[in-house]
């Protein structure tokens, strides 16, 4: 069998949507549906205007667009750890771990929900929610499941996941504004963050509120 050899700018598959989106996500993140200019993503990939309409209708096509690069990542993760019959502690670590890289490998998803619930433009919640709603849906099913079962304590399951969500947007666009300083991307904050966020989310959902200590004596 030959050697394998590194592809050529030709065997290359275009990757302008690809850097199209990147450039959106950070405009989008940065000025919100409204402020984004489609000349100044057009400018940050090096390309001219019209070929930026040649991939994206419109902007609205666009901020499509640059919310289904993540969702597209982070709905799977959803599905299959909160498949029915697990272990629901386990499940939660599961998606909670998942999701919450997905976050860090995409810095600007959290400034841009956090952007639309500011500036509050129709389109943009409304496409914001259409990804967002089923995913907080399905976190609140996983919840009452586990209630029914007797295994999660007597929370309310919409503020749970309200709170889990707001907690993970909030590191992701306010942790450098913090002491001590550190970079919400950096691997070893996330992981202190992840684990913290999971102790808070294990305490509140158990039904056995005894320390460890406290329910081996």
């Amino acid at each position: 069998m030959p050697p394998r050899t590194r592809p050529t700018a030709i065997d290359r598959p275009d990757d302008t949507r690809e850097r199209i989106i990147d450039a959106a996500q950070a405009i989008f993140a940065r000025d919100g549906f409204v402020g984004a200019k489609m000349q100044e993503i057009a400018d940050r990939v090096g390309i001219q205007r019209p070929s930026l309409f040649y991939h994206f209708k419109n902007k609205e096509a666009l901020f499509v667009a640059a919310h289904e690069q993540v969702f597209a990542r982070i709905e799977p993760v959803f599905r299959e750890s909160l498949a029915p019959n697990g272990d629901p502690f386990v499940q939660l670590d599961r998606v909670s771990r998942a999701v919450l890289a997905v976050m860090a490998e995409e810095p600007d998803f959290a400034r841009m929900v956090a952007r639309t619930s500011v500036d509050r433009h129709p389109a943009a919640v409304k496409i914001v929610r259409t990804y967002l709603q089923p995913l907080v849906d399905l976190s609140v099913d996983f919840v009452r499941d586990g209630q029914r079962r007797g295994v999660f304590a007597d929370i309310d399951p919409f503020f749970f996941t309200l709170n889990s969500w707001g907690a993970a947007l909030i590191y992701f666009i306010a942790r450098d504004l913090l002491a001590p300083t550190a970079k919400p991307t950096d691997a070893k904050d996330v992981a202190r963050f992840t684990t913290t966020l999971l102790q808070m989310g294990n305490r509140a959902l158990a039904t056995d509120r005894r320390t460890p200590a406290q329910r081996a004596s």
